[in-house]
């Protein structure tokens, strides 16, 4: 015997973007999954692209030179070559009418930019899952619709798969089909009735008796499916059609019938439902079969006033799992876990899983999410008992693939008919209830009240104390040092906001700047922190502290309001600092659509002499264009990046050609978020300019960065005037 060994090629993803970097971080996220990566800049690009060579999935971006993503899908649909691709679509257009289009056209899936490139990994992998099964299925069912047709076309013609019964007798008449399908070789006497019934699946057999009796008395046709056992002893399943002759008097003498294995197509629609209703991983119901079971447990419960009790389950810090040890050992995981929760639920909790028999109330909904449904609860006790017993479940050791892992896990209850009296609302409570689970530091478990919806009225009252602290003077800036990566020297610093309220105490800035951005207190809020800025940094020079930047954050909503550069005139008027000394940040979502405003506005600071900086690069919205359509001064490196380098290679290799185009394009490189030895080592390595992290200082007041700079004495040139 011979053997030969065969090689399989990568998948082939074409993605399509003007945008080199996003290009670039696209390629990183799909060669991590071993995948080959063809690129094209325009819409033109990729269909040649397609015409060269048949990508397994292409990733397209809407806003493309020339014509847009959503014609070039539509065109792509009309060539028998690209008609079956997977197309994922990127947009950062929130618009309905966008992504209505986009399925017209006939794109399989889109995600928003910014992208999370985990999230865009997560889509493509079960695009092509979904795409492999169904062709599988497709080609299934094609083969079926022609045996069919094969087997319709020798009914007529020759009756295959016929066979005929007088009532009363054990004779029968079968066709070579017949013989083949029961797979009992023809010999005489082979074709009797009880042949006929013994073959039938002992559980099928009284129903296939009483068919063929209601048939010789009731002289009515009928149609039945059945299982049927053979030899190799595994089931078929047949559907039986039979049709009486009647006659002089009436009376019935003669049943034909037809029978027809039906057993593929059977297997077909099971797949697919399968397919809609299951989660492949696991094999545990998904969040639409959750969703339809929730529907008929609360239907019978709502008039027996039974308590109903859903539990969402979280994996603590599942994703360092997924970036240290890989997303296949993170499958693994997650198949771990789902039997340990399997086996943790108590056996008379509601019924969800169909494929075992002792199934528990358990689906997954999604990544490292589970949900448990608990029926009949006597109280809400009975609902804590259970999630104090997942959670010590899920605490003792697992061990997969040779490595022990301590995991925790986090648990949100909601309860039925207080927290919610149909499933959408009930899966928003449990949902709310695992979110603060994890806001008071995981481990643990939360049920949901109304507690949470009272955050609604407390974002209202923060919104009217941060307009009363605006006024009453409650805000505060503190500075976080850049170093030079080259001096070690303290060359510039940002300023950072805090809101330290007489009601509320110290506010986190996460709170009060959505808050402020949401309300539009934010143009009052970014004025005084510039002026501030500007005037502490007057005060610093005045004192005789060696000459340095501040940096000041600016939302997209001072840049779109067309007032920016007059209060940036009057801030340095009023001060007065002289404009090399200010540096503006902007984040990359003001630059989104080029408004002429826009541009107009950073030109016009940028000729004052004040440099400006774009914050967050490598997040999403990372476009070289704006390095070459606005004047960017500065790119900051994100901090997600800076945390993940020596962890993951694509943020190595991201940052490293962040850091290689920026040079190009002329501009200084800050990273943010600088924390360890290591990160710093490669960054410098790299070529990065600045740094700035909790490794050289946290943001800290005026005074106390004062003395941090008399302290460090740092030597560094004044910045040049014009």
């Amino acid at each position: 015997m011979s053997s030969s060994s065969e090689t399989t090629s990568p998948l082939q993803a074409l993605v399509v973007d003007d945008d080199p970097v996003i290009r670039l971080l696209a390629s990183q996220a799909l060669g991590a999954m071993g995948m080959s990566v063809v690129e094209a800049e325009t819409g033109q690009e990729a269909l040649d692209a397609v015409d060269h060579s048949t990508p397994d999935i292409i990733i397209l971006d809407v806003g493309l030179p020339g014509r847009d993503g959503l014609d070039v899908c539509a065109e792509l649909r009309q060539r028998p070559a690209a008609r079956e691709i997977p197309v994922l679509i990127m947009t950062g257009r929130d618009d309905s009418e966008v992504i209505d289009r986009a399925f017209q056209v006939g794109a399989t899936d889109f995600i928003g930019k910014p992208v999370d490139w985990q999230l865009l990994q997560h889509r493509v992998r079960f695009l092509m899952r979904a795409h492999s099964a169904f062709s599988e299925l497709k080609d299934t069912l094609s083969a079926l619709r022609d045996s069919e047709s094969r087997l319709a076309n020798a009914q007529r013609l020759a009756r295959i798969g016929n066979w005929e019964w007088v009532p009363g007798s054990n004779e029968m008449l079968w066709s070579e089909q017949v013989h083949r399908i029961f797979g009992i070789p023809q010999h005489p006497g082979a074709s009797c009735l009880s042949a006929f019934l013994g073959v039938a699946h002992p559980d099928d057999r009284e129903e296939l008796e009483k068919a063929l009796r209601s048939a010789a008395t009731e002289s009515r046709s009928m149609s039945l499916d059945h299982r049927i056992v053979l030899e190799e002893d595994h089931d078929r399943v047949v559907r039986q059609r039979l049709e009486v002759t009647l006659g002089p008097s009436g009376e019935v003498v003669l049943i034909s019938g037809t029978i027809q294995d039906i057993t593929d197509s059977r297997r077909a629609e099971e797949q697919i439902h399968y397919l809609a209703y299951y989660d492949d991983l696991t094999a545990l119901p998904n969040r639409t079969m959750l969703t339809q079971q929730l529907e008929r447990v609360l239907r019978r419960a709502l008039p027996a006033g039974e308590k109903i009790g859903l539990l969402f389950v979280d994996i603590d810090r599942f994703k360092r799992i997924n970036e240290t040890l890989g997303r296949s050992f993170g499958d693994a995981v997650l198949k771990a876990v789902a039997d340990r929760l399997f086996d943790t639920v108590r056996c008379t909790d509601y019924i969800g899983k169909t494929q075992r028999p002792d199934a528990a109330s358990l689906s997954r909904l999604g990544g490292d999410e589970f949900a448990v449904v608990l029926k009949q609860l006597g109280s809400s006790e009975d609902a804590s008992h259970v999630a104090r017993r997942i959670l010590e479940g899920l605490r003792a050791p697992l061990i997969v693939e040779e490595r022990r892992l301590d995991l925790t896990g986090s648990v949100g209850i909601a309860l039925f008919p207080e927290d919610g009296q149909d499933p959408e609302t009930l899966l928003r409570s449990a949902a709310a209830a695992l979110d603060q689970t994890k806001r008071m530091g995981q481990n643990g478990y939360q049920f949901f009240d109304e507690s949470m919806n009272a955050r609604a009225i407390r974002n209202m009252q923060l919104e009217s104390g941060l307009r009363a602290g605006i006024e009453r003077g409650e805000m505060l800036l503190h500075y976080q040092p850049q170093i030079n990566a080259r001096t070690g020297a303290i060359t510039s610093v940002e300023a950072l906001v805090r809101w330290r309220s007489i009601d509320h105490g110290f506010v986190n800035p996460v709170d009060f700047i959505a808050l402020a951005e949401e309300s539009g207190l934010i143009i009052p809020l970014g004025e005084w922190v510039l002026r501030t800025a500007c005037a502490q940094n007057r005060a610093w020079r005045e004192s005789g502290l060696p000459p340095l930047r501040v940096a000041v954050n600016v939302s997209s909503h001072q840049v779109r309001s067309g007032d920016l550069v007059e209060t940036v005139e009057r801030a340095l008027r009023d001060t007065p600092l002289a404009p090399e000394f200010l540096e503006i940040e902007i984040t990359e979502s003001a630059l989104i659509g080029n408004e002429p405003r826009v541009v107009e506005t950073l030109e016009q600071l940028h000729n004052m002499g004040i440099r400006l900086s774009l914050d967050d690069f490598g997040t999403g919205y990372s476009s070289l264009s704006h390095l070459v359509q606005f004047p960017i001064d500065t790119l900051k490196i994100d901090q997600s990046f800076v945390r993940n380098i020596g962890v993951t290679r694509s943020a190595d290799v991201i940052t490293t050609a962040v850091v290689t185009m920026g040079h190009n394009l002329g501009c200084e490189i800050v990273a943010e978020g600088v924390e360890t030895l290591e990160q710093e080592q490669f960054l410098r390595s790299a070529g990065c300019d600045t740094f700035q992290g909790y490794l050289y200082s946290r943001p800290i007041e005026a005074d106390d960065l004062a003395e941090l700079l008399r302290q460090r004495s740092p030597n560094h040139d004044e910045p040049k005037r014009d």
